[in-house]
């Protein structure tokens, strides 16, 4: 418990921090039409890209772009900005993305505001680079319940952190039905954060939120090393994830205050965002808890599976501590 008020200590000094973007930041574009058939058209790619990828937007069929192209790199990224001409409004019509250096598996959220009607969200998976517009008749469809789905699916996939969070879980809860009370507990405490996060109704700063969810792994690290099955940590794990589930939820809302939830269909394109993010989680867990039963089978003598559950915890403790040291330094 005292670890886990350290952690709160060190979140609440760095709230003065600007923000950075996260390293998993997709390709943003913004269409916003100005005046009739007049679109401004700005996209960026995040900061930890080279700015040499930004790729080049080729304006679709009855629309020219202007001449101008505005570039400039600021902390959030590397941005582009132009003009478009369309003769007949922009839906229906589709753009193409093209990397012309290298593509860096981005990928692409893009908001469209036509006219006086409301923001309409669009998401490409990485490695797709033909953007379309929906037609009026198709409004609705692209910002789906299953596109959300996919996008926390993978966003828990690429946040290893939050992965060995889990697998942290897993060797303190020890037996499939406590795993699933914790896992559980987890899910609960970083719905409520992600739902009041994503809505922009509490803020913290994500690089502090970032170091504390590395404190979290440091932690489960130190008491898997310790194996004191008689701390509160084994006793009751489901209140340990919990107490940092509330702020992982603060890491997963992150990509969707980037990203942008639709104006129509705003709770449910949360709900499936989560929705993703815990199927990942616990087809994840189902493996890993396989791995790690297979694992203890092949080295049943008491004293070599104690030995392999002290590596897991040197493993984590040791990757947790760069990772508090980097984002420590970084923000």
């Amino acid at each position: 418990m005292r670890l886990l008020l350290a952690c709160l200590a060190i979140l609440c000094a760095l709230l003065a921090i600007p923000a950075q973007a996260d390293d998993n930041r997709p390709l943003i574009i913004t269409l916003t039409e100005q005046d009739a058939g007049i679109f401004e058209v700005k996209w960026k790619i995040p900061a930890n890209v080279e700015a040499g990828f930004i790729p080049e937007l080729h304006a679709p069929q009855g629309c020219a772009a202007g001449e101008q192209t505005r570039q400039w790199s600021d902390a959030l990224g590397h941005w582009r900005q132009q003009e478009w001409a369309c003769d007949r409004g922009i839906s229906g019509r589709e753009i193409a993305i093209d990397y012309t250096v290298a593509n860096p598996g981005l990928a692409t959220i893009a908001r469209v505001r036509a006219g006086g009607n409301p923001v309409e969200t669009l998401l490409l998976q990485p490695g797709e680079d033909i953007l379309h517009i929906p037609a009026p008749e198709e409004a609705g469809r692209a910002s789906t319940f299953g596109e959300f789905v996919k996008l926390g699916f993978e966003h828990i996939w690429e946040g290893i952190d939050h992965l060995l969070f889990v697998t942290g879980l897993i060797i303190i809860a020890g037996t499939w039905r406590r795993i699933l009370v914790t896992v559980t507990g987890f899910t609960g405490a970083h719905s409520i954060t992600l739902a009041l996060a994503a809505l922009d109704l509490v803020q913290l700063n994500i690089r502090a939120v970032e170091a504390v969810i590395a404190l979290s792994i440091v932690f489960l690290a130190v008491e898997i090393a310790r194996g004191n099955r008689d701390s509160l940590t084994f006793r009751r794990p489901v209140a340990v994830a919990a107490s940092f589930g509330l702020l992982h939820g603060f890491g997963f809302a992150s990509v969707l205050r980037e990203i942008g939830l639709p104006d129509e269909g705003l709770l449910t394109a949360l709900f499936a965002f989560n929705i993703g993010i815990e199927v990942g989680q616990v087809i994840f867990a189902g493996v890993l808890f396989a791995a790690w039963q297979v694992a203890r089978r092949v080295q049943p003598v008491a004293a070599k599976a104690a030995s392999l559950q002290k590596l897991a915890a040197y493993g984590l403790g040791i990757t947790a501590s760069y990772w508090l040291v980097e984002r420590l330094t970084s923000a």
